[in-house]
């Protein structure tokens, strides 16, 4: 289920090629060498709270890979115990837009 979102996501960006770099055309992000410089488990709490922070219902993430950049932006696909997938981009200022499909709340 993951390996669709990352092609949706693919989908979305039209200057990617599967021969093009969009890290050879744009400087990369200072935050985003922060993140990547973390162990992984402390990666996984970033993107847990950027999450989280957005208003999402997820309890824990269960899996995630960094994307290729989208319009020169870091970007990270996250899947959530209760099945939820996201999108998180890093914007500047080390600001995360976070969008996905979630699960609906239990009532």
């Amino acid at each position: 289920m993951l390996a669709a979102m990352v092609a949706g996501v693919s989908a979305c960006d039209p200057g990617s090629t599967a021969g093009t770099t969009a890290a050879a055309t744009t400087k990369p992000d200072p935050m985003e060498a922060r993140i990547d410089a973390l162990p992984r488990n402390l990666q996984e709490t970033t993107l847990f709270r950027a999450i989280r922070d957005g208003g999402y219902t997820c309890q824990k993430i269960v899996r995630f890979e960094k994307h290729a950049p989208i319009d020169g932006h870091a970007v990270w696909i996250a899947e959530c115990d209760d099945r939820g997938q996201y999108v998180i981009t890093l914007q500047p200022d080390g600001v995360f837009w976070v969008s996905g499909v979630p699960q609906a709340k239990k009532q």
